[in-house]
């Protein structure tokens, strides 16, 4: 079972051409200041059958808040927490390095996993997310299919980390 609760199997694609179960849908808070690139990438997941399911932040801010309210109602009732963040950097008013210090500086939420997911990909910005604890550094993709290629093989991943060792 996925940390968001779910054990459906999700579908995907076989190399017959129908779907074929490829394993828990995973719960992704997308904190990103462009609606397309959000669009882009839940499109992306679309054609690629990976199954995600999205909350969606458009700042900073609204990510944080959205944490600390999981946080104070998790204290009363189970919540919801994301099985992955998809973290933008350049944001207005607070950068996704704010977000990313914010998690792993909270102890419930520092071992959650953060992606970043950028347009920016400079080797200062690429070295101050790892060194600040994110665990993979994602350049947009230029073009739809290497997108949706990109989606596909970070489901693989952050699903096989999701299984329970035996």
């Amino acid at each position: 079972m996925s940390a968001n609760g779910t054990d459906t199997p999700a579908v995907g694609p076989s190399s017959s051409g129908t779907p074929a179960a490829v394993g828990p849908t995973l719960l992704v808070l997308h904190i990103n200041d462009s609606t397309d690139d959000q669009v882009l990438f839940q499109a992306a997941c679309v054609k690629g059958r990976v199954p995600f399911n999205w909350h969606v932040a458009d700042s900073a801010e609204k990510g944080m808040s959205y944490l600390k309210t999981l946080l104070e109602q998790s204290k009363n009732v189970p919540v919801c927490w994301p099985d992955l963040i998809l973290l933008d950097i350049i944001m207005p008013m607070v950068s996704g390095f704010e977000v990313l210090k914010f998690i792993r500086g909270t102890t419930e939420l520092s071992k959650m996993p953060v992606v970043i997911f950028t347009g920016h990909s400079t080797p200062a910005l690429v070295e101050e997310a790892y060194k600040l604890g994110a665990n993979s550094f994602l350049a947009k993709p230029a073009n739809f299919p290497q997108t949706v290629e990109l989606v596909s093989s970070l489901y693989a991943i952050w699903s096989i980390a999701q299984r329970p060792t035996v």
